[in-house]
């Protein structure tokens, strides 16, 4: 041991002669010259020899501050501590924070990890949640519309159609109406406060629904009226020509009347407006009309009937989307409709369509076809409702994805707004009807 500190001395020393201090080692004229005299006793022995020179060079007296120690400023200080100004050896300086690391590092067990949750676990749970928070206002729906129907019959069915119609009139043009009116807040901003663009047309509320009016009375008001008064259908037709030739000067002359210098942006709101306020009417109000017809002309059995087949196709595509859908079917317009889910409503929807129809044909209301020709009608209408109604939902979820909502209202809780609950069912109503027509009748 004595011999490999002994070479460390003489390697620090030959390489870093300055660091040496006399306060280190002391001056080399101190040390007596017998000091590197070869013994004869070291004679062919050259390590012995280097060892013993090494350890007459270390004085045991050095003084740091008076107080003695036993190898100088060199090797350690009184207190323990490392002197100011002394250099180690390389080798010495390692060895001393490899020590000071291992005592001063205590190891602490790592926390355990986290439960792993899998997404689709989480995405299948959140579903599951959401379907059992839709069911409760689906029951609450059916179970008012059947004590409806049952003590107030065709003529209650008829004010909840107009109520349906309502509704979603002012739930479709709110959601274009409130886009609008978000960015133009958001463009005045950008502007200093300054309006860009206002449609500057103070009646557009009145015209609105002037509008809406039109459309009820040339789709089935007018029949209805005339039906349940001596005013004839020829008459009726005249008024309902008059509402729309009246609506037409309206806007007109508004717009002639507009005195602006952003008259071409005032023009371009407002036709927007217009234009989305059509598109619902002829949409929503023009395509629903026909439950009326229908319910007229061939008993309200043909209005529960598909829509009883719409909810089971709604309900049955939500199901197999979560346990197995896995290939998203439109993502861009309505990204948690998957193909699975899609094929597995449409055959869970003829598959139930002729037991169902059978079942409800046994009460006699509208049981004009016979018996063996109801299950061909069955499916015929099942093939439609799974495969076509479910677009109107796509037009609902791309109308509402590009003017930034969610739903179309909170009307009806865990389903949204009305057109949300019932855009399927409109776009299933016209071809039911022109079906009946053409097919039933002839029987």
């Amino acid at each position: 041991m004595r011999a490999a500190r002994a070479s460390l001395l003489l390697l620090q020393f030959s390489s870093h002669p300055s660091e040496c201090s006399s306060s280190s080692f002391g001056r080399i004229g101190d040390v007596s010259p017998h000091a590197f005299r070869k013994p004869s006793s070291h004679r062919g022995n050259g390590k012995r020899y280097a060892r013993d020179v090494a350890l007459r060079l270390l004085p045991r007296g050095g003084q740091q501050g008076g107080t003695p120690t036993y190898h100088g400023n060199y090797v350690s200080s009184s207190a323990g501590e490392e002197p100011k100004g002394a250099v180690l050896p390389a080798v010495v300086q390692t060895t001393s924070a490899t020590a000071a690391a291992t005592t001063t590092t205590t190891t602490t067990p790592a926390p355990a990890p986290p439960a792993v949750v899998l997404s689709s676990a989480t995405s299948t749970g959140s579903k599951l949640a959401n379907l059992r928070e839709r069911t409760g206002p689906a029951v609450v729906m059916l179970g008012a519309t059947y004590l409806l129907l049952k003590y107030t019959g065709n003529k209650g069915f008829l004010g909840l159609v107009f109520l349906i119609q309502l509704k979603m009139y002012q739930e479709s043009t709110s959601v274009v109406e409130n886009y609008k009116a978000n960015s133009n807040n958001n463009n005045n901003n950008n502007n200093g406060g300054a309006s860009l663009e206002d449609d500057g047309i103070g009646s557009y509320e009145l015209q609105k629904w002037w509008w809406f009016a039109t459309a009820v009375m040339a789709t089935t008001g007018r029949k209805m009226i005339s039906d349940n008064t001596s005013w004839t259908m020829d008459r009726m037709n005249l008024i309902t020509f008059g509402m729309s030739s009246v609506s037409l000067l309206w806007a007109v002359i508004q717009l002639a009347a507009i005195d602006s210098p952003s008259a071409e942006a005032i023009y371009r709101s407002y036709l927007a407006k217009v234009a989305s306020c059509h598109f619902s009417l002829l949409f929503l109000v023009g395509q629903s009309s026909f439950w009326i017809r229908t319910v007229s002309d061939y008993g309200l059995v043909w209005i529960l009937f598909p829509a009883l087949l719409v909810i089971v196709n709604d309900t049955m595509a939500y199901v197999f989307g979560v346990l197995v859908g896995k290939r998203k079917l439109i993502p861009r317009l309505s990204p948690k409709k998957t193909v699975e889910g899609f094929v597995g409503a449409g055959v869970s929807t003829m598959a139930v369509a002729a037991p169902l129809l059978k079942k409800m044909m046994g009460g006699g209301d509208g049981a004009t076809s016979s018996t063996e020709n109801l299950g061909r009608h069955a499916v015929i209408l099942a093939l439609y409702v799974s495969f076509v109604s479910p677009f109107g939902g796509f037009l609902a979820s791309a109308t509402k994805r590009a003017h930034g909502a969610k739903d179309f209202g909170n009307f009806i809780p865990g389903h949204g707004g009305a057109v949300d609950r019932f855009d399927c069912q409109v776009v299933t109503a016209p071809f039911v009807y022109l079906y009946l027509k053409n097919c039933l009748s002839s029987e």
